[in-house]
């Protein structure tokens, strides 16, 4: 018999998966071929890591930075919208530890067969002139060919913090939490994230804009 904690967990993301089938990410344009040889993704930490820069790790990334990484250069976003005025940080917690704790994660914005959530199609036309790729990929199949990561879940745009009525934008250890401990629907749900690098599966897509069309990948 399952424990209400097992319970729980299991329910989250059966539901969620039926709910948003599909989790998206966006990519620099020229990073595609990169990614369609190593059929991988990898957390930006991971990417500093193996580029030996790791002094990269917990400094706010103002415009896009290049690492080299298995004689591949690799393109890593901006965190321009990162703002630490916008951010509710708790005590023993520092805005480093923010810095740190996005670069060890693959973030992906959910959505279904017609595309991301809203989030995820502005998230698109901020680099649109940029013409960057978009994964599309199947949620159980991610789990299925990665079983031994989880996802992690959020309820915000985590790397775009805005005050509202004065109040700061919550952001700490809790950002992010697992199935078991995300205590609503799957409509809530902003951005799915892992902590460790990703197999992608075989049916991997991707394409130019939010709503494909869509291409085979690998």
């Amino acid at each position: 018999m399952f424990s209400a904690f097992r319970w729980r967990c299991v329910l989250l993301v059966d539901s969620y998966a039926s709910a948003r089938p599909y989790l998206f990410h966006l990519t620099h344009r020229d990073n595609l071929n990169h990614i369609r040889e190593l059929a991988r993704l990898f957390p930006a930490a991971v990417l500093m890591e193996r580029a030996k820069q790791t002094d990269l790790i917990r400094t706010l990334r103002r415009g896009p930075r290049q690492v080299s990484f298995e004689g591949r250069t690799i393109v890593i976003r901006d965190q321009d919208k990162l703002h630490c005025g916008n951010t509710g940080i708790p005590s023993g917690f520092t805005f480093e530890d923010l810095i740190e704790s996005l670069n060890r994660r693959i973030f992906f914005w959910p959505g279904a067969s017609a595309g991301p959530i809203s989030y995820g199609r502005r998230h698109f036309a901020r680099y649109e002139e940029e013409h960057p790729v978009i994964l599309r990929i199947d949620f159980q199949s991610v789990l299925s060919v990665n079983q031994s990561a989880s996802p992690l879940y959020c309820r915000y745009n985590s790397g775009s913090p805005r005050c509202s009525d004065g109040k700061k934008s919550p952001r700490g250890p809790n950002t992010f939490v697992s199935a078991a401990d995300f205590h609503e629907t799957p409509s809530k749900v902003v951005e799915v994230t892992f902590d460790t690098e990703i197999i992608l599966p075989p049916m991997t897509q991707f394409g130019m804009h939010p709503s494909g069309p869509w291409k085979r990948l690998i």
